[in-house]
């Protein structure tokens, strides 16, 4: 071990929710802050606040991503440059965690913004 190498950044280990079948082992990890709700629909484009039939459980870091990129939305919307949201969690094995979700933004049912959002 040479001198410096107790100050180097150890390499973070990649995320997985595999393990994490079932709503309550997924809600298990939101009571301790690993994971955080997720609207599918933002409310503030009209989505509803009912965490069972608009959200699914993500990474902190993923959420905050997806609110970046619907604020770009916004602006799009503000211009008339969309008309249209979607966003779809892809899941992986059994996992309740999706892996990632894929937003799009459309203009008369053509997309004009599209982002996958990793969370683990």
């Amino acid at each position: 071990m040479g001198l410096f190498d107790k100050f180097r950044k150890k390499p973070e280990e990649p995320l997985d929710f595999s393990g994490e079948d079932s709503r309550e082992k997924a809600e298990e990890l939101a009571k301790r802050g690993i994971l955080r709700p997720l609207y599918l629909m933002p409310l503030r484009f009209g989505g509803s606040e009912s965490l069972l039939e608009n959200s699914v459980l993500a990474t902190p870091a993923a959420v905050e991503w997806k609110d970046r990129f619907d604020d770009q939305v916004e602006k799009l919307l503000a211009q008339g440059k969309v008309n249209g949201y979607s966003c779809e969690p892809q899941y992986r094995d059994k996992s309740f965690v999706p892996c990632a979700v894929k937003v799009t933004a459309r203009r008369d049912g053509a997309d004009v913004l599209t982002e996958t959002i990793h969370i683990w």
